[in-house]
């Protein structure tokens, strides 16, 4: 199973370009699409829950440690595959935000109903609420830990309590729990957990570095455990990329020694069948010459029995005797080189003192 991460600020340290590829990788294996986002933007979110509807294998999703906003509505797609701890958070409520003139105010405006509208249909088939009481709870903010999502039937499957840290900037929400607003500026606030992110989503290459961040922002036990996270998580995607190109290897080479005894096989046939052609072509001739031979001697013959002559048999001159042959000769220089040529032979029929 292929794990992709929403870790981050959609949009920023999550760009749907990135998720969509991933996707585009994994394709024919199944997904587990692991959450710990403060959410973002609703454009880039939307294109990620396509991706997410387009993949070929089944796609389940977890919430590490929180789901908020834009990221509680990937995790609502993925609901009836949903896990969560605990003590993880999820939180909805309506869109907001907008901009430009006053066409683009009406169109973002539409759109902005349209959004509410499905996530409060979703919200109220999940909980078994109304759709009224869904959109009202919507414009308060809905905030659950596992344990609530799950009691109110949103999540269905709990796992214990291991959640990652959530934390909410004090002000950010209107209604977030007093435990999770974050009033201590040695407490991660969404500038520090943005900052996080990049250094861990770096397009350099390098290992993340402590010294990266400012130490008085964030307290260095937990971004030692996030780092330790990090480097399990990534210890075993390479894990698994190591035996995914060893089982396309194999796959391969079985595919090849395949194609090639298959190749080996029609050829043969082929062949074989080519040279038993030939050889029902040659009988056929052979055939045909000996029928020619056969019907040239009785005409032969016919011609010869009309004028009142003795039937003869056709013998090739290769087939007579060397004594026939120069019985058969006409006196002549021919018959005399012949002769000379064939003495030893003629000797023995008529003797030495007999050829002149």
């Amino acid at each position: 199973m292929r794990e992709i991460l929403i870790y981050g600020t959609i949009g920023h340290e999550v760009r749907a370009q990135d998720i969509a590829r991933q996707f585009q990788q994994a394709r024919g294996e199944e997904v587990l699409l692991r959450i710990h986002s403060e959410g973002g933007s609703v454009h880039e979110g939307n294109a990620i829950i396509s991706a997410i509807r387009g993949h070929d294998k089944p796609v389940s999703a977890h919430i590490d440690g929180m789901a908020f906003s834009m990221a509680a509505n990937i995790a609502l797609t993925l609901r009836e595959r949903l896990s969560m701890p605990a003590d993880a958070w999820i939180m909805f409520h309506e869109v907001s935000g907008g901009g430009g003139q006053e066409k683009d105010l009406e169109r973002q405006l539409e759109q902005m109903r349209a959004m509410n509208d499905s996530t409060a249909r979703a919200l109220a088939e999940a909980m078994n609420i109304g759709e009224e009481e869904a959109r009202a709870r919507l414009e308060e903010e809905i905030w659950m830990s596992g344990e609530q999502a799950h009691a109110a039937g949103l999540v269905p499957n709990l796992t214990p309590a291991e959640a990652l840290a959530a934390h909410v900037p004090q002000g950010d929400w209107k209604n977030a729990p007093e435990n999770l607003q974050d009033t201590s500026s040695t407490k991660p606030n969404r500038t520090m957990i943005n900052k996080i992110f990049r250094v861990f989503q770096s397009d350099s290459g390098s290992e993340p570095e402590v010294a990266m961040l400012e130490a008085d922002e964030f307290a260095s036990q937990e971004f030692v455990a996030l780092q330790k996270d990090f480097d399990e998580l990534k210890a075993t995607h390479a894990a698994e990329l190591v035996a995914r190109d060893e089982k396309h290897a194999l796959e391969l080479e079985a595919k090849l020694a395949e194609q090639r005894e298959q190749l080996t096989a029609s050829h043969a046939e082929e062949i074989e069948a080519k040279e038993n052609e030939a050889k029902e072509i040659s009988a056929k001739h052979a055939e045909e010459l000996q029928a020619a031979e056969e019907s040239s001697e009785e005409k032969a013959n016919a011609i010869l029995a009309q004028a009142g002559h003795e039937e003869i048999e056709t013998t090739d001159a290769e087939e007579r005797s060397i004594v026939d042959q120069y019985k058969a000769m006409a006196p002549g220089h021919a018959r005399k080189a012949f002769r000379e040529e064939n003495r030893v032979e003629l000797e023995k029929e008529f003797g030495r003192g007999a050829l002149v």
